[in-house]
C-alpha cells in the first residue's frame, strides 16, 4: 500500500471502533422513550361537584369521558341547553326530559360563561 500503507488502515479502523464504542456507551446510559397512541378513556379525571352532578353522571358519562367534558369551551346556558337537547333528540341519548334542566345547570356551573 502506498501513501501511508498499513498505518492509515489501522488509524481508520481505530477511529471507526472508537466511534462505535462511544455510541454503545451513550446508549447504555440513555433512556429509551417509545411513542404510541394515548387512550384518553384511561385518563382519570374528576369533575367538580355542583348541583346536577348526579343527573349528569347518570346520563352523560356513559358516552362522554370526564376529560372530554373538561376540554369543552365555556358555553352559555342557552348553548348547553341546545347541546343537551341535540344529544337527546338527534343522537338518541336516553336522557329523560326531567333531567335536562339539572344537566344543563351542572354544565353551566362547571363549564359556563360568566
Amino acid at each position: 500500500m502506498k501513501n501511508g500503507g498499513p498505518t492509515v488502515v489501522v488509524l481508520i479502523l481505530l477511529f471507526a471502533w472508537t466511534l462505535n464504542s462511544c455510541g454503545e456507551a451513550s446508549n447504555k446510559d440513555s433512556v429509551r422513550v417509545t411513542a404510541g397512541p394515548v387512550d384518553l378513556n384511561n385518563i382519570v379525571t374528576i369533575l367538580p361537584d355542583a348541583p346536577g352532578a348526579a343527573d349528569f353522571q347518570r346520563n352523560c358519562l356513559s358516552c362522554h369521558s370526564a376529560r372530554y367534558i373538561q376540554m369543552q369551551p365555556n358555553f352559555s346556558e342557552k348553548t348547553w341547553l341546545s347541546l343537551v337537547t341535540k344529544m337527546q333528540k338527534s343522537f338518541g341519548a336516553p336522557v329523560p326530559d326531567s333531567s335536562v334542566k339539572s344537566i344543563v345547570q351542572y354544565l353551566v356551573a362547571i363549564k359556563g360563561k360568566s
